[in-house]
């Protein structure tokens, strides 16, 4: 793939960047921070020479989906010379962690599980549903805070380990 004619500088980044030089395994460079980056795996060559060309290697069809959206997020940078949100949707493990995080600090604050459930699903909902037919939102609820318990009781330590 090809940048601009001049090349890609490293220095001229609009964005943070963080450069990793392995002797055994080459250079790694890493686009932004947090879930929204670009990490691209430098095979031949070194970005501290000045601009360079990048040339993408899609090797076998292994996970060729995920190779795909990797590339269009760099052509996306590099069209709009910012990492292109639209291409980092939030996923279910995403939205699980946000409302575990959301639930330790009603917990820290001592809600109750109903109180908890508003704040995550919204009061119409929860009035509508917290005693109906089904015990779902309280299970929900009731497998948010046990996650979030665990998660303070050491928990955390395993998300480390992974």
């Amino acid at each position: 793939m090809r940048g601009d004619p001049e090349g890609f500088d490293l220095m001229a980044l609009p964005l943070p960047a963080t450069h990793l030089s392995i002797p055994s395994s080459g250079e790694q460079l890493l686009l932004g921070r947090g879930p929204r980056s670009i990490r691209i795996s430098i095979a031949k060559g070194t970005l501290l020479d000045g601009p360079v060309r990048l040339a993408y290697q899609l090797g076998d069809t292994d996970r060729l989906e995920l190779r795909l959206l990797a590339l269009r997020r760099l052509a996306g940078f590099l069209r709009h010379r910012r990492i292109p949100e639209a291409l980092y949707p939030v996923g279910a493990k995403a939205r699980r962690w946000m409302d575990i995080i959301a639930v330790l600090d009603a917990l820290a604050h001592g809600c109750p599980h109903r109180a908890i459930a508003q704040i995550l699903f919204g009061e119409r909902l929860v009035s509508r549903d917290w005693t109906g037919g089904s015990d779902y939102l309280r299970t929900r609820t009731h497998r948010l805070v046990c996650g979030a318990r665990k998660l303070a009781g050491g928990g955390y330590i395993d998300l480390v380990r992974r």
